[in-house]
């Protein structure tokens, strides 16, 4: 069995519930939203009305794109999924009509680009360090997280090359006066114990830069929210807690500015359905 067939053998149990519920009468006009996770559905759903849209989570961006290409194949027209670019803005991948991605790498960089992310530090900053991590604090993730994207864009384009899953990212972290280092070269040299040859990563990442240096685009978003973690790390405040916090701060009006509701609102019009909350 190739991972295809892995996939759609996986997805089966969720399209059956999914065909069920498109054809309850009570759901003939609403839109069913595929989403990549739990945490979606919990941001989503202060954007989307649920009396018109119903959104469900189907465990990662792959079953999300062949779930709607399943559904859309079985003739159901009311069905659209939204899924976190990755590297697909630089990459120029296209898609079904009914898959909309995110502006930027994936949605915690869209959430960081607002007001939400001057709200967490509000929230969890002490006063010793405010001052220097609302003019800072930005930059310096950046900074940090553009590195690592670089290798997780370099390893996307190798099928995968290397496991980050089995990093603990936060063990390279070091804090010291309001400010976090990196140690790029332990992660490198974790990464290529991985496999079975010699690599320059530096130099892959060389060839990389000169194909963009849009950080908006090669920053992962868990990165970024693990290392504002190590800024604010007292308690039980880590990269779950922040996200959390970016979300509860991200307001329906920030998203009314990107791409993705603008081309979900075209896609509504277009069809004839509601799907956000009213003002």
């Amino acid at each position: 069995m190739n991972s295809i067939q892995a996939l759609s053998r996986a997805l089966e149990p969720k399209l059956v519930e999914i065909k069920l519920s498109i054809r309850h009468p009570q759901n003939e006009n609403k839109v069913f939203i595929l989403l990549e996770g739990d945490t979606d559905i919990k941001l989503f759903r202060n954007i989307f009305s649920h009396n018109y849209t119903d959104t469900i989570e189907v465990k990662g961006k792959d079953k999300v794109i062949e779930g709607l290409n399943n559904l859309i194949e079985d003739g159901y027209k009311n069905i659209i999924g939204i899924a976190d670019a990755d590297f697909d803005n630089l990459e120029e991948i296209a898609y079904n009509n009914n898959l909309f991605i995110t502006d930027y790498h994936d949605m915690e960089i869209q959430m960081i680009e607002t007001e939400a992310f001057y709200s967490t530090i509000n929230e969890y900053s002490n006063g010793e360090c405010y001052a220097f991590l609302s003019e800072n604090l930005k930059e310096n993730i950046y900074d940090i997280a553009i590195k690592i994207g670089y290798i997780r864009w370099y390893s996307h384009k190798n099928n995968g090359l290397f496991n980050f899953k089995r990093i603990k990212l936060n063990n390279l972290v070091s804090y010291l006066d309001c400010q976090v280092s990196f140690d790029f070269d332990k992660l490198i040299e974790l990464l290529i114990e991985q496999i079975d040859y010699d690599i320059n990563i530096q130099d892959e990442i060389d060839s990389l830069k000169l194909i963009s240096i849009d950080s908006l685009q090669i920053c992962n978003g868990h990165d970024m929210t693990l290392l504002m973690a190590q800024y604010f790390s007292r308690g039980n405040i880590n990269k779950d807690k922040i996200e959390e916090s970016l979300r509860l701060s991200y307001t329906f009006s920030y998203f009314k500015t990107t791409n993705l509701f603008n081309n979900l609102n075209i896609w509504a019009d277009s069809n004839y359905y509601q799907v956000f909350k009213e003002n």
